[in-house]
């Protein structure tokens, strides 16, 4: 590339690389809101400075740039800050190049604006550390020979017009030079290529990473970033697999807080064939579970997920559904959604009809009693529990720890659970008749 990657620089190879790190920037448009907080808005301060000869502000500039590399959240795994956000930058973030990918509506002009910006962040991706420092050290020699450049300019254009030619000021020299103001680059590299944490959509990402590491001309690989993002979707997708929607959509990593026990194997089994249809692009059919409280329903459709690794979880708290808002960016995701309500009520989700919702949205929800039956085509009813029912499923949950008791100790247990507490029969008092029996 066009840099010197030594210590020093003379002065017209510091201005070329002003000029050419900052006529990339000036070329970004789909990134342009990057300049406004981000490290390249600090990159472009600095080379700002450095154009004219202002060494204190320039280095303070690059100092402030370190800090946000390091504080960013950009992903840690090419081993420098600086690739690691530039890399941050094109592959996970919403922007108007992903957003379009991961929608399937292509755009010619977004797709030619996204491979001028890739060669662009390629060229300021080769802007390592030591490069900025050696600008920064030697902008007030480039100050000043651009100051003498303009008195000779002065001097030419005066003769060149007939007028008299006045001898330019004797410029003040001190009788000492005063010494350059040293200060060490700071050091972006900390370590190899690798990927030290877990997104969901690793497989594709690393190659996505190697690619751009690897890549002398990023605008070469445009076509495989929108093959990427259509295949995979775009921005928080491509980090999280699970997602909890309070008004706002956020990761989730875990629900539960155990091992799923079948204990209700056909009403699970209309639930699973259901969501199968679903994943076959056969049916979208919204479900709905009803049952009293304590009987595992929530657990029951999380199961769901689990059993089919490609279904997306949302969950919505407090019975709401009222998440038009929430649709519309599901559906321009290349994904699929199961959107899961818990303690369905009717009042909360009459903005929600099947006409709205997308076609990668699986609708499910929880209740008490049947609601919405113009929504749900798909009812659930899971039985209240009899004695000899409980009773299985106390023997079911022991089993799953390995436990084999006695028959009648466990209907015994059951009985006197009944009698001590006066509560119904439930999932949740055959965990706690379990928790008895284990004690």
């Amino acid at each position: 590339f066009f840099y010197r990657k030594a210590a020093k620089m003379d002065c017209t190879q510091t201005e070329e690389n002003i000029r050419t790190l900052s006529a990339a920037i000036a070329r970004l448009a789909i990134f342009r809101n990057e300049l406004l907080t981000r490290p390249l808005g600090k990159l472009s301060e600095l080379l700002r400075f450095a154009d004219v000869g202002n060494v204190q502000n320039a280095a303070d500039a690059l100092s402030a740039l370190t800090s946000e590399l390091v504080c960013c959240g950009a992903r840690r795994v090419s081993g420098n800050i600086w690739h690691d956000y530039i890399l941050d930058t094109v592959l996970l973030t919403d922007n108007v190049f992903s957003c379009a990918a991961a929608s399937g509506k292509a755009d010619d002009a977004v797709i030619h604006a996204m491979q001028l910006e890739l060669s662009a962040l390629k060229t300021l991706s080769e802007a390592d550390e030591n490069v900025l420092h050696s600008i920064i050290c030697n902008c007030t020699e480039q100050k000043q020979k651009k100051n003498s450049k303009d008195a000779a300019s002065v001097i030419a254009s005066a003769a060149w017009g007939g007028a008299p030619v006045a001898p330019m000021p004797r410029e003040f020299k001190s009788k000492q030079t005063p010494a350059k103001t040293e200060f060490p680059p700071p050091v972006w590299q900390y370590g190899e290529f690798g990927i030290r944490d877990s997104y969901y959509a690793d497989v594709a990402l690393e190659g996505m990473y190697r690619r751009f590491l690897e890549s002398d001309d990023w605008s070469e690989l445009v076509n495989d970033l929108w093959n990427f993002h259509s295949s995979y979707g775009s921005g928080i997708f491509l980090k999280y697999r699970n997602f909890i929607f309070d008004g706002a959509l956020k990761p989730i990593h875990e629900l539960r807080a155990g091992d799923f026990v079948p204990l209700m194997d056909a009403e699970y089994r209309i639930l699973l064939n259901n969501a199968i249809a679903f994943m076959r692009d056969e049916s979208a059919h919204p479900m709905l579970l009803c049952g009293q409280q304590g009987m595992g329903k929530t657990t029951m459709m999380l199961e769901l997920t689990d059993e089919l690794p490609q279904l997306r979880l949302v969950y919505t708290l407090n019975g709401n559904l009222n998440c038009i808002d929430l649709l519309a960016k599901l559906r321009c995701q290349p994904l699929k959604f199961m959107l899961l309500c818990d303690e369905l009520r009717e009042d909360t989700c009459e903005t929600v009809t099947e006409p709205l919702l997308p076609m990668n949205v699986l609708l499910a929800a929880c209740s008490k009693s049947p609601v919405l039956p113009s929504l749900f085509e798909v009812v659930v009813d899971l039985p209240v529990l009899q004695l000899n029912e409980f009773v299985r499923i106390v023997t079911a949950l022991l089993a799953a720890e390995n436990v084999d008791a006695a028959p009648e100790i466990i209907r015994s247990a059951c009985v006197d659970y009944q009698v001590d507490t006066r509560c119904e029969f439930n999932v949740a008092a055959a965990v706690r008749v379990k928790e008895l029996l284990l004690s």
